[in-house]
Order: structure tokens, then C-alpha cells, then sequence
């Protein structure tokens, strides 16, 4: 019987190894170019890159670390929500960037989706109040907004139920801070504000003489990927490097103060 050396043990080990090393190593052969659609947040992110860029930076973490794991590359351009959908759904861009969690297929589906996409963890949140002066009542519904004449700050959006509601007068300004305004000087009779920014209107003391109802139209945002293979492979490769940046506090340290963004994560 011959011996068993050291040398003889080591070599299935180190063949084990250089195997386990090149399947976990992106290969340079299969590396790709995705496209990614998003949309300008004033006070987070901007093709400009005029003001704070909280958003774009965290989105630049997250890219910096998905291609070290894939050896993938990602191109960023902006248009507006919409634009971005139409591009995605017709397979012309990869990846939205932030895009609102759908949850209901027949909406996707009626906005061009055959599948519902597939999504990484979330990173932004949000929904919307319905301020009103403290000498009028707290509205909780869209419905209550019947007959009144309601603000909100162009490409904010507004809940679902308002956006073509035919009883409700609609008013628009071109600034968040510019809604609070117009309700307290009785140019409005109420004003939708999205949660993200009410702690910087409450910091600037103009919801001091507002209030509000129950959040409507909760919703959370993250990247949006092909319902195909590779975009599940995405999809996991992004909400892990996401998470990661949340745990080592980066995530925090980028986001706190942006317009949106998720404080519980520590």
C-alpha cells in the first residue's frame, strides 16, 4: 500500500480551492453594459448635480459594489417618471432607479408590464398628508377634498385617487415649501405634501399653523429589474450590497436629510 503524504493531501485541496476562487470571480467574458433610467428628486439627485446628491451618491455606492461582485457595468441616464417606465417596459433600459414597489399586477400590466419586475430592498419611502389650517378640520381621504381647491408641488405626484379626479380644483407650484405657503395664506383650501419632506418644512417652521390626517398611498422605493434570469441575479446581487451598506452605516450616513429615505434603517 503506498503512502499517503502531506504534499498528496494538499493538492485536492488546492484544486478545490482554485475552483471555488474562479466561479466566484466575475468573469471579464460575460461582463456587461446595463442601462439605468431615473429621474431628477430636487434636493436628493439631479443630472445637474445642483444642490445636495444624497440619492446619486448612495446610488453610486451601490454600482461601485455590484460591479466589484459581477464585473457588470451601469449607465445612468434621466427623463422624466413616466419616460423611464415606457423604457423599461418596452426592455430599452435595464433598471429604474428609484422606482415606487408595485404591488398590484393589473396596474403594472395596464402600464405595459407583462410580469410583474422584480425588485432589490427597498431604500426610499414615502407617502403623502393632506394638510389643512388648524382652524379647519383634518382630512383623511381624497374624498374630502371634493370642492376644494388643493396645492402640491410639481413632480411630486399626488395619491392615485386624485389624479384625475374631476370634483377636486387642482393647483400646482414649482417648490415643496411654496405648498405650505399657499394654504396658510388661504390661496388653497389644503395641500399634499409627501412624508419625506416634512421634516424640512417642519424645520423651516411652516407647518406650525397646519395639520394633517392618516398617510395615504403608502408606498417604497428601490431599484426595478427585467423579470428574466439575469435580472434576478441583479436583483440579489443589489439588495445585498445594499444591505451591507446599511449595516456598516453608510446608508445613514448618506441618506439623513435627503427628501426620502428609510430612518429606521440604523
Amino acid at each position: 500500500m503506498s503512502e499517503i503524504t502531506e504534499s498528496h493531501l494538499k493538492k485536492p485541496l488546492l484544486i478545490t480551492l482554485t475552483a471555488l476562487l474562479l466561479f466566484f470571480t466575475p468573469s471579464v467574458s460575460h461582463a456587461k453594459t446595463f442601462q439605468t433610467c431615473t429621474v431628477d428628486i430636487p434636493g436628493a439627485m439631479t443630472a445637474d448635480k445642483k444642490g445636495p446628491q444624497p440619492l446619486f451618491e448612495f446610488y453610486e455606492k451601490v454600482i461601485d459594489k455590484v460591479s466589484q461582485k459581477t464585473g457588470h457595468n451601469f449607465e445612468v441616464r434621466f427623463a422624466p417618471a413616466e419616460r423611464c417606465a415606457q423604457l423599461f417596459y418596452s426592455n430599452q433600459v435595464d433598471i429604474l432607479w428609484p422606482f415606487i414597489i408595485a404591488e398590484d399586477p393589473e396596474r403594472a400590466k395596464a402600464n405595459g408590464a407583462k410580469e410583474l419586475p422584480l425588485y432589490s430592498m427597498p431604500i426610499i419611502m414615502g407617502g403623502y398628508y393632506i394638510y389643512t389650517r388648524k382652524s379647519d378640520p383634518k382630512l383623511n381621504s381624497v374624498k374630502e377634498l371634493e370642492g376644494k381647491t388643493v396645492v402640491n408641488a410639481r413632480g411630486y405626484g399626488v395619491p392615485q385617487a386624485m389624479e384625475h379626479h374631476p370634483k377636486i380644483k387642482r393647483s400646482m407650484t414649482n417648490t415643496n415649501d411654496l405648498v405650505p405657503k399657499m394654504i396658510s395664506g388661504k390661496r388653497a383650501d389644503a395641500g399634499i405634501i409627501q412624508t419625506g419632506w416634512v421634516p424640512i418644512l417642519e424645520e423651516q417652521g411652516l407647518l406650525n399653523d397646519l395639520h394633517h390626517g392618516d398617510v395615504l398611498d403608502f408606498w417604497g422605493g428601490t431599484f426595478v429589474f427585467q423579470f428574466t434570469q439575469e435580472g434576478a441575479a441583479l436583483s440579489s446581487s443589489f439588495s445585498n450590497s445594499i444591505l451591507q451598506l446599511v449595516n456598516d452605516g453608510t446608508y445613514k450616513k448618506l441618506m439623513e436629510g435627503a427628501p426620502y429615505f428609510i430612518p429606521n434603517y440604523k
